[in-house]
């Protein structure tokens, strides 16, 4: 049983719930199948659970359910059970920890022209992957996962011009580094950078973009410009 605030025009819904100790279902009230779930125990000091566990569409070509990064480190995908190798559902997830405590997760479905998660494979040049996600992006957040490295977060505000865009690495403390790495564009993003972090010949990476958000009087999202 969860307890679920959720907004399902903007696509995301906040989950608490009380584990049972068992694997099991948690009700995530989006109404259709999460694309990224961010999920974080309220107590428990034991690290693996510590952990702030990801689900995610495009972390495996054909199984993500069979795996998990970490927002807290930069460690390659590993095969966990932690959503016991089951694909969520239009109304549930599946949840396997032995513990019983207390659990926050974070739960995200994709609106066209708003937000967009997925996959894309570098090519290692400067003249970069291109990522179409209909709409500009206006915050991104990537991560190489078949190998270790950081969770890279730019955004339009802080420079607001291709392509310095300055990062922002989620899972350290540091300040934002000054690399040229990425186009925001009308339509999705480009890497312009041949860091492994980002565009790796071959390197299969995560993203998570956000558009500006646009609500018409119908309450449906229009496309962020």
């Amino acid at each position: 049983t969860s307890t679920v605030s959720v907004n399902s025009t903007a696509g995301f819904s906040i989950v608490n719930w009380t584990n049972s100790g068992n694997a099991g279902w948690v009700g995530h009230g989006l109404g259709v199948k999460p694309d990224w779930i961010l999920i974080k125990s309220l107590s428990n000091s034991a690290s693996s659970i510590t952990a702030w566990v990801n689900y995610h569409k495009g972390i495996h070509s054909t199984t993500p359910e069979d795996y998990t990064v970490y927002l807290n480190n930069n460690d390659a995908r590993v095969d966990n059970a932690v959503f016991n190798d089951t694909a969520p559902t239009s109304t549930k997830f599946r949840f396997d920890s032995g513990d019983t405590t207390g659990y926050i997760a974070y739960c995200f479905a994709e609106k066209q022209g708003y937000s967009k998660m997925g996959r894309y494979i570098g090519n290692g040049s400067t003249d970069g992957t291109f990522v179409y996600t209909g709409f500009k992006p206006h915050w991104i957040m990537h991560r190489r996962v078949d190998s270790g490295d950081g969770w890279i977060i730019t955004d339009i505000k802080r420079e607001g011009y291709n392509p310095d865009n300055d990062e922002l690495v989620a899972n350290t403390t540091g300040a934002e580094q000054t690399h040229d790495i990425i186009d925001h564009l009308s339509n999705g993003f480009k890497l312009r950078h041949t860091a492994g972090r980002s565009n790796n010949n071959g390197g299969e990476y995560i993203y998570i973009a956000f558009g500006q958000s646009l609500v018409g009087s119908n309450n449906v999202p229009c496309t962020a410009r």
